[in-house]
């Protein structure tokens, strides 16, 4: 009997609220192994809290995380950062260190753990050419940079450690479609290079279906579909339609 491989993530039941207004209840969500997990939803509907729970830190208060069969616990240094060097997080905002070059931004978790100032430059130089930056940009600062070159510049420090899983927060915001389009180039070919598992949370429908294995949307704080990329695509569930057509009428609150 063949067994079926443990999944990269285990997402059960979560609740969790700050004050009165209650973000998550009841979502639950497995990511298997190598796969490209697509969440959809709109602004405000959970989706960031949602990884900052994956990663540990935030903890539900309800419900359970495991990833690679482990509970994120952030009280637990020594676990939890042998847990968080298996991921990596490319975030919304790229989120460089403006009074570091590009090739310290690439290299800061590496520098932090004692490596010498030349390993390190070496590593970030490898990344950089993996997300196809030029090795001129590594000794300038972020404010030199444009938009998609700090999206590619923070991608490259996401997988400086050879993670066995990347996190991605509205990865192609604030792009322009051809850029946007880039950057959905470069996490598919990191995907099959680096051979990880990948959660993307975004509302940018092309770069959904583009990347997804599989989708799940989220919606007032559960999970209310979720399944192959190719059957979101022909979904009847009306929330699901609305949002993929990207209508303004339909069964999902305005207040989106």
């Amino acid at each position: 009997m063949v067994q079926t491989p443990a999944p990269a993530i285990e997402l059960n039941n979560l609740h969790l609220a700050f004050g009165p207004k209650v973000v998550l209840q009841g979502a639950s969500l497995s990511v298997a192994k190598g796969d490209i997990q697509v969440v959809l939803g709109g602004s405000g509907s959970g989706k960031s809290v949602l990884l900052r729970c994956i990663l540990g830190l935030l903890q539900p208060t309800q419900g359970s995380v495991k990833v690679f069969g482990q509970t994120p616990d952030v009280g637990n240094i020594s676990a939890h950062a042998a847990l968080m060097a298996k991921c990596g997080m490319l975030f919304q905002n790229s989120a460089l260190f403006d009074s570091m070059t590009i090739w310290e931004n690439v290299a800061f978790s590496l520098l932090q753990k004692g490596q010498t100032t030349g390993q390190a430059k070496q590593v970030a130089m490898e990344k950089l050419s993996m997300v196809g930056l030029a090795s001129r940009v590594a000794d300038l600062f972020p404010a030199e940079l444009s938009g998609g070159m700090k999206k590619r510049a923070a991608l490259a420090r996401a997988i400086c450690g050879n993670p066995e899983l990347i996190l991605y927060d509205e990865p192609t915001t604030g792009l322009d479609p051809i850029t946007a389009d880039v950057i959905n180039d470069l996490i598919l070919k990191l995907q099959k290079e680096l051979k990880c598992t990948s959660v993307v949370i975004t509302h940018d429908m092309a770069s959904a279906f583009k990347l997804a294995d599989r989708m799940a949307f989220l919606y007032q704080g559960k999970f209310l579909a979720e399944g192959p990329a190719v059957e979101f695509e022909k979904s009847q569930n009306p929330y699901v339609r609305q949002f993929v057509e990207g209508r303004a009428t339909g069964p999902i609150a305005a207040t989106l």
